[in-house]
């Protein structure tokens, strides 16, 4: 088991509008409990869990894409965790990532390197700016 597994994905929404979730795939290993047609109502948050699979090496990455209640604009958010070694071992290193944004809906990431026992995060807010 790699470091990496279990590590959080999570989507904070504070823009204003109801957000569904309207795709998600582990693209290295995979992605729980962020699925397909998952609701994020407006100041709330949703949550998955990245996990690896054979031959990643303990690695695990995807995207999760969000779409506003009135479809007209969606944003990918891309996650990607990576354990110390190809032994899985810790800590496990969450990479950077950029803002994304789509229309006036602007989404930042945090990350935070897990400790000792995991726990990794990504953590997407969204936030929509006055035109």
């Amino acid at each position: 088991m790699s470091c990496c597994d279990g590590s959080l994905v999570k989507i904070v929404n504070q823009s204003g509008s109801d957000l569904t979730v309207t795709a998600s795939d582990g693209v290295v290993g995979n992605l729980h409990d962020l699925d397909k047609n998952t609701s994020i109502a407006d100041q709330n948050s949703a949550s998955g869990y990245a996990y690896s699979s054979g031959g990643t090496d303990g690695a695990c990455s995807g995207y999760v894409t969000v779409t506003t209640a009135n479809g007209s604009y969606s944003l990918t958010l891309n996650y990607a965790f990576t354990p110390k070694n190809k032994r899985g071992s810790c800590p496990c290193t969450p990479s950077s990532q950029d803002n994304v944004t789509s229309g006036n809906y602007v989404a930042t990431a945090s990350v935070a390197t897990g400790s000792s026992d995991g726990g990794a995060s990504t953590v997407w807010t969204i936030t929509a700016q006055l035109t």
